[in-house]
Formats: C-alpha cells, structure tokens, sequence
C-alpha cells in the first residue's frame, strides 16, 4: 500500500501538467453567476460552462439538439425532451419541472440590467408533459422559439426555488448540468471550476479550469508569454504578427458575429449628455432628428478605424446582420465618410455649429472599446461637433446603460444564432416586455415602418420570404439610423503551441474547447 503514492506521482509525471488545468486570461470578468441575471456576453459565456441551454447550438450558430431534442409537431407547438442520461453537478435528473421553472423564472430576475425577456414574450403557455417533456404554446407559427431556446439556460428547480443572485454568486445555487462544475469564484481575481466527469457530451481535456480576468492587454499577453497562462482572448490586433512569430505560442483567429455599434437616445428631452456647445441646456433633443442621426454616422470613417485602431481585424459594416445569416443584405453599403455631406445635414437641422456630446464606452469589453471610442469623438469634432468620451469599466457601463443613462454609447451585441431576426428583435425593434421585444434597445428607437417589417417576419417559415422580410427591415433601419452600425471585429486568441483552441465565429472563451496537442 505505500507504493501507492508513489505511483500515483509517477502518473502525474507521465501525463503533462498542462492537461490538468486549463489557465485562461479573460478580457471581461461576468457580474453574476445567475445565468439569468444578465442577457451579455461575458456573462453567457461563463454560462456555458456550467449551465445547459434548453437548445443546443453548432459552430455556424444554428439550433441543434443538446440537453433535449426538439420539434414542432403544431404550428403554434414547439416541444423539448430532455435526453435521458442528463444529471445536475448533484447526481439529480434534468426534467420537464426543471425546465419549466428556469423558463419562468428567466424574465423575473430583478435588477437585470439586460433582461431575459424575448422567450417569455413569445410563449403563451408552458405545459409539462411528462417528467422528460415540455411543450411551449407561441402566437401563431414561430421559428424564434428555438433561437431564443439557445439562451434559455436550465437550473435546478429544487436548489434555485428560493435562490436569489446572490446564491449563485455565492455558489449556494450554482448547480447546471454543463461540462464543468462550480468550485469557486473570488470576484476580481478568478473562477474555478473542475470538469463535469458525468457529463453526457463530450469532456473537457482538462480536470479543472481557471478563469481569470485581466482587463488590461498588456497585462493579458504578458501572463501568456511568462507561462502564466496557457489562453487568452481578445489579443490586441496590433499584437498579432508578434505573436504569430514565436514559436512557443499560436494565434487563432476567426470572423465573429458580433457587431460594434453606437447608441443614440431618442427618448429623452432633453438627452443627458447633449447641449449647445457652450454647455447651456438645448429645449430638445437632437438625436431625435434623422438629419442628425444621419449626420453623425456619415461623419465617422469605418475603414480608418478598422486600419488604424484595430490593425485591420475587423470589417466595416452598415447594418447589424452579419454575412451568412439570415436578413443579411449584400445590397445595403457601408456609410461612405462624407464631412460636407454631415455638416449640411445639421445645418439643416439648425445646428450649423454643431453641438456638445459625451460619448460613453467600456474600457475593457471589446477589442479597443475605449480607442474606438476616441476616434469616433475625433471625426465627429470633424463635422463641427464638442465631442467628449467617457469610458469605463464593462461592469459599471452596463449597469448605467441598462438604466438607460446615456446620449451616445459604444456597445457591441453578438449574435447568437444564423437568423438575424434575433439580434434586430432585442437591439431594433420598439421596446415591450409584454411580447419580448426590444429588451437590449438602449437608445430607444422607435419606427413604424421597421416594427411592422419586423412582425411580419416573426411567424414565417419559409426561408426566402423571411429572409427578404428582414432585409427590408435592415434597409429602413439603415435609412433611419436606428443606431449606428461601426464593424464586426475578428475574434482573436492566442495560446502556447503545445495546445489547440476551437475557436469560432461565437466570441465566447470555453475552457472545453482548450485541449492539449495529441
């Protein structure tokens, strides 16, 4: 028996040390643990690792079966059922009461600051079918449901029946059935988590996992070159060639599916960061105004951002669908950057001086969040503008965005599946709970013309049709600058060579898709 120890020593050396934990640098840290505190990315993708949602999704962001298999037997029937050898961390079985209480329970969070609110506003009843089987009732025939299903995030209805944020945040709640399991979070400074070994999908290569937030870039890659970490995201797109060229590292790289764009209130009057340029209150809000809104996003040069501040890793765009989705438009062109154009446009709408603006931005979500912020102010002071950035941690820009406290505000959304009816529906369309509508529309844009393109696309199957319906979306939001769309960035790790990374077109970092080279 005393050899023992000694042969568990010799197993250890003979399997590398890098296959037993996973070392990740993170550019944002998530505000919760509670899957449904937060519909934002660096929130969802530490989601991913313990919890399951109801649909699974694939590497092109379409709805595959995961924890359950689904169908629509009915037009207005869509129904899941649970596969069979899916446990929680706690040995429990995964069933329909589970599924039914998180689906409830995902719009009631209180104090979300992005809330989960789409999927309830399209269901009008959840009925359990049997211990293994659902089945949602929706307004008519709609293929949402699954999109939305693929951020629909399961929790144990027996440990979260009285849970608040704070349980998860604690670990008291945070049971999931996904491929890790909660072992710590020490909020600024790492969560750990150990693999799900009674995980029905395919296991993580590591036995644990450690994410770590490192805000600064620099910071960031100087834990990966000392060996500090073995992945790091969001790689600075100046870094890149560097780090390519050593041979100890290698870069992954892929087109993501998230859009960076400005969001412009117009709701309020006045708007709380806008006034005349010698700072005195304007009686009215000027971002209510196409003109102006038309004004600002011909002033800004997409292309010179995308060469000079993000080192080219990234594509300029005009409209929030991303090639290859559906509701796509290959017709709808990139703004041209035209200063006359932009200075005519507020002249006519009586600001031929142009007026003051605070742009606001995190500092630490998106590959150069707050670089992009100041060459946006830059090129609006172009066209005759007092243009003034304030940036700030991710945690407190979202907060205050949620609370809807800005004028102008640099924020990006990912999509999370291949129809852009998803994305357009939460960031575009007019804001109501009640249907689910509009819960990521900051800025407040309303448009008659956009909603009705936007309801008339919801309930249709067919793929041409649907696809034409959202193009016609696209192009009034584009007309109407609803928001302003800046450019899809690439999603960039970087990581040592003796390891491989999945990396996709979806931006969030997975402690599973890192695994030692066999």
């Amino acid at each position: 028996m005393r050899r023992l120890p000694l042969l568990l020593a010799s197993l250890a050396l003979a399997w590398p040390a890098m296959a037993q934990e996973a070392r990740i640098a993170i550019q944002t840290e998530t505000s919760s643990l509670d899957p449904h505190f937060a519909l934002v990315g660096a929130n969802q993708a530490v989601a991913r690792h313990i919890f399951e949602a109801l649909v699974g999704s694939d590497r092109d962001l379409k709805p595959v079966p995961g924890l359950t298999e689904f169908s629509n037997p009915e037009p207005d029937v869509w129904e899941f059922r649970i596969r069979p050898d899916a446990r929680f961390h706690d040995g429990s079985p995964v069933t329909a009461e589970d599924l039914r209480f998180s689906l409830e329970r995902m719009p009631r969070v209180p104090n979300s600051p992005a809330p989960f609110i789409r999927l309830a506003g399209s269901v009008t009843a959840i009925e359990v079918v049997d211990q293994h089987t659902i089945r949602l009732r929706s307004r008519g025939p709609d293929p949402s449901i699954p999109l939305n299903a693929m951020s629909a995030w399961i929790v144990s209805a027996r440990v979260a029946a009285d849970a608040t944020t704070a349980d998860f945040n604690s670990g008291r709640a945070t049971i999931g059935s996904g491929p890790w399991r909660f072992v710590e979070w020490q909020r600024g400074q790492a969560l750990r988590l150990a693999r799900n070994d009674d995980y029905w999908g395919e296991k993580p290569a590591f036995a644990t996992a450690t994410l770590r937030p490192v805000a600064n870039d620099t910071a960031r890659m100087a834990a990966l070159l000392a060996g500090d970490a073995d992945l790091i995201e969001a790689v600075p797109p100046g870094e890149i060639a560097r780090l390519r060229a050593r041979p100890e590292l290698r870069v992954t790289a892929s087109p993501s599916s998230r859009m960076i764009y400005i969001g412009l209130d117009q709701a309020n009057d006045p708007s709380p960061f806008v006034t005349a340029r010698d700072g005195s209150a304007l009686a009215a809000n000027p971002l209510k105004d196409v003109r102006v809104r038309q004004a600002l996003s011909l002033g800004i040069n997409r292309a010179a951002i995308v060469e000079r501040v993000l080192a080219g890793a990234a594509r300029p765009t005009g409209q929030l669908a991303v090639r290859g989705q559906l509701g796509f438009d290959p017709d709808l062109p990139v703004p041209e950057f035209d200063v006359a154009q932009a200075r005519r446009l507020l002249a006519e709408a009586a600001f031929p001086n142009g007026f003051r603006i605070t742009l606001h931005s995190p500092n630490n979500r998106y590959v150069e969040d707050d670089k992009t912020a100041q060459a946006v102010a830059q090129f609006w002071a172009r066209i005759g503008l007092d243009a003034r950035v304030e940036v700030m941690p991710s945690n407190v820009f979202f907060t205050r965005a949620g609370r809807r406290e800005f004028s102008a505000f640099l924020i990006g959304f990912g999509h999370t599946t291949g129809d852009a009816w998803l994305g357009m529906s939460q960031v575009l369309q007019s804001y109501d709970a009640q249907r689910g509508i509009g819960g990521l529309n900051r800025g407040r844009y309303a448009s008659a013309g956009f909603d009705a393109a936007m309801d008339a696309a919801r309930g249709v199957v067919d793929g041409a049709r649907r696809d034409a319906l959202l193009r016609q979306a696209q192009q009034i939001a584009a007309r109407e600058v609803g928001i302003i769309p800046l450019h899809f960035p690439d999603n960039v790790w970087a990581h040592r060579a003796a390891f491989t990374y999945a990396g996709g077109v979806e931006e969030s970092t997975l402690a599973h898709h890192l695994a030692p080279v066999r």
